[in-house]
């Protein structure tokens, strides 16, 4: 009998260990009643980034706002974190036993989505913002893994290179290049960048730039909503909204059931620079 209750001890020890260690790979915050949106941020990003938008979908929804370990001045994983999220965020979608579940990821976020879907969930339908499931593609539609791979070292080199100064002058520049007029947004996101762990910032961005998602795509099964940009291919490239299309349609071309959503007036944070529409497509996405 002894051994037995040391045995129920040593489990006790170990599952308090396991759950503390799953605890410390996210925090989350829970508002508002109804079928759950999730919300997962982009590199470097608070889980505040989706305060305007919660504020309005929590009205109709059970919203659960995800902030991710090395982001925004939460505690570092050691390794592996893009695996660490996703399996992290899959467990608590499971265990919270959540019905009818849609997932809302932005760029990095939206990488992190595309997986969970692609395996079997409690999922229903899936919402990414600015996301590409080849990110080295923007760069280059014929890039190969080769030469995507060269680019991502670059890329976490040139993440891990400057000191804090020189970093939050690159982010906020970054900042004003994907946030339409609002310079006050920018520093916020250059904030929260210079506030995470730059090994863990770097490295998510460099798995990002290098994995191709396109082999899984077939696998996902539930539909999909792609929020995508055009304000550069219009007032760079003077490219008509039709190209746009087509573009985005062909990066999900392996995606049978997706819609893509275009806005010409927003940058890469679209619930930020185009709040109403953003919020008006959510709902009629998922209300379908």
């Amino acid at each position: 009998m002894k051994n037995f209750t040391g045995f129920l001890v040593l489990i006790l020890i170990l599952t308090t260990a396991s759950v503390q260690a799953q605890s410390k790979v996210y925090e989350v915050k829970v508002t508002g009643k109804g079928s759950p949106l999730l919300f997962i941020p982009h590199i470097g990003c608070s889980g505040d980034m989706w305060q305007d938008a919660v504020k309005e979908l929590s009205k109709t929804h059970e919203c659960h706002v995800f902030s991710l370990a090395g982001f925004a001045g939460l505690a570092p994983l050691d390794s592996n974190y893009t695996q660490q999220y996703k399996t992290a965020i899959n467990d608590y979608i499971q265990v919270k036993k959540l019905k009818n579940a849609t997932v809302i990821g932005m760029n990095y976020g939206g990488f992190i989505a595309l997986q969970l879907a692609a395996e079997p969930t409690r999922i229903a339908r899936l919402i990414v913002i600015d996301t590409y499931p080849f990110l080295a593609q923007i760069i280059n539609p014929a890039i190969t893994q080769e030469q995507a791979n060269t680019f991502a070292g670059n890329v976490k080199t040139a993440y891990l290179g400057p000191d804090k100064n020189a970093f939050h002058a690159m982010m906020y520049q970054l900042g004003k290049n994907m946030i339409t007029h609002d310079t006050l947004k920018a520093k916020l996101y250059a904030d929260w960048n210079v506030a995470s762990d730059r090994k863990t910032i770097a490295t998510a961005l460099a798995d990002q730039m290098a994995t191709d998602l396109r082999p899984v795509l077939p696998a996902i099964k539930i539909p999909v909503l792609c929020f995508g940009t055009w304000y550069f291919g219009k007032t760079m490239k003077k490219m008509p909204l039709e190209e746009g299309y087509t573009m985005h349609d062909n990066f999900y071309a392996s995606l049978t059931n997706h819609s893509v959503k275009l806005t010409e007036t927003a940058k890469d944070f679209i619930h930020w620079d185009d709040s109403q529409w953003f919020i008006k497509e959510v709902n009629q996405f998922i209300q379908k």
